[in-house]
C-alpha cells in the first residue's frame, strides 16, 4: 500500500508536469534520483526477503551497493528505508544489520492484524457492507471452494490459495473506509509471514493441511454472513478468532517447512528463526 502511494503521488507529479507542457532541468533530475531510489529500495528488499544476507550480523554497505547495482549513497539511503520498514536494524557504531523474527514474533503480529481487521469489520457491520465489496469476497470464497475440491494442493494451487486470501483480507480493511487504519494495516504486515498472503502450506501432512485450508474457508463463510447481517460484534469476534487459529497454524506447521522451497513462494521466511533458535541468536555478535 505505501508503495502504492508513492507511485501515485510520482504520476501525479508528472502528469502536472504535462499538463503545464514543462519540466525543469531540477524536477526532472529529483525524479530520476527518486525513481533510482525506489529501485534500489525494492531490489534490496527483495535479497533481504529471499534470505541473501546472514541474519544478526552487519551488513556491509559496499556488499549491498554491489548486489543492487547502485553506488553506496543510495544503497545506504534504501537500507534506511528497509529499517523503517523493520526488515534492519542499525548498528550503534554505523550501519546495519539483517533483522531475524522469532515465531512468537509473527504470532504477535497476526493478533495486531486480527484486532486492526476486528475494528475494520465492526466498522462495515455497523455502516452496511457494500455490494461491490460484498461480491469481491464472494468471489474469494468460491475460489477456495473450488481449491479445496482438487486432490493435491501443487505450487499453482498454493500461489492460487495465497492471492485468495489476500484479497479477502484486504476486502475486509477496505470495506471499512477507515484510512488511519489500512496504514496501521500495511505496516502489521510488512514483519514476515504475518500477512494473510504468507500461508505456510505442511504439505508434508495433507490431511492436516486440508483441514487447517477448510477451517480458514468456513471462517471466511461465517465473516461475511456477519457482515451481511451487521452483526458488528460476531464480525469482530470471528476475525479475532480467525487470527489466532491462523497463529497456531503457523506454529504447527513451521517446524516442519521445507525451507528451500518456502524461501521462493513466500518471501520473508528465511528472516524466521526456526523454534529453538532464539538462545542462539541472542548471542550473535551484533
Amino acid at each position: 500500500m505505501q508503495k502504492e502511494t508513492k507511485v501515485k503521488e510520482m504520476s501525479a507529479r508528472q502528469e502536472h508536469m504535462a499538463i503545464n507542457g514543462m519540466q525543469t532541468d531540477g524536477e526532472a533530475e529529483a525524479l530520476a534520483v527518486e525513481s533510482q531510489f525506489d529501485r534500489a529500495t525494492e531490489r534490496l528488499r527483495a535479497l533481504v526477503l529471499r534470505g541473501a544476507f546472514p541474519l544478526d550480523v552487519k551488513l556491509p554497505e559496499a556488499r549491498a551497493a554491489e548486489l543492487i547495482g547502485v553506488s553506496r549513497t543510495p544503497a545506504r539511503l534504501a537500507m534506511a528505508a528497509l529499517e523503517r520498514d523493520g526488515l534492519l536494524v542499525r548498528l550503534p557504531r554505523r550501519g546495519f544489520r539483517v533483522r531475524s523474527f522469532s515465531l512468537d514474533e509473527v504470532v504477535e503480529a497476526i493478533l495486531v492484524r486480527g484486532e486492526l481487521e476486528g475494528v475494520a469489520v465492526r466498522a462495515t457491520a455497523e455502516r452496511g457492507l457494500a455490494k461491490s465489496y460484498r461480491e469481491r469476497m464472494e468471489a474469494a470464497i468460491a475460489r477456495a471452494e473450488g481449491l479445496l475440491k482438487a486432490s493435491t494442493f501443487d505450487a499453482a494451487a498454493r500461489r492460487s490459495w495465497c492471492d485468495m486470501n489476500e484479497a479477502f483480507h484486504a476486502t475486509l480493511v477496505e470495506a471499512s473506509g477507515l484510512r488511519p487504519l489500512a496504514s496501521a494495516y500495511a505496516q502489521v504486515n510488512l514483519v514476515p509471514l504475518a500477512s494473510p498472503r504468507a500461508t505456510i502450506f505442511n504439505v508434508a501432512e495433507p490431511a492436516l493441511l486440508h483441514r487447517q485450508l477448510t477451517a480458514a474457508h468456513e471462517d471466511h463463510g461465517r465473516i461475511l454472513a456477519a457482515l451481511i447481517d451487521r452483526q458488528s460484534t460476531r464480525a469482530a469476534a470471528l476475525v479475532r478468532e480467525h487470527a489466532y487459529r491462523s497463529g497456531e497454524n503457523k506454529r504447527r506447521n513451521f517446524p516442519h517447512i521445507d525451507m528451500q522451497a518456502m524461501v521462493i513462494e513466500t518471501p520473508g521466511i528465511a528472516l524466521v528463526r526456526m523454534p529453538g533458535a532464539e538462545a542462539a541468536a541472542v548471542q550473535t555478535p551484533r
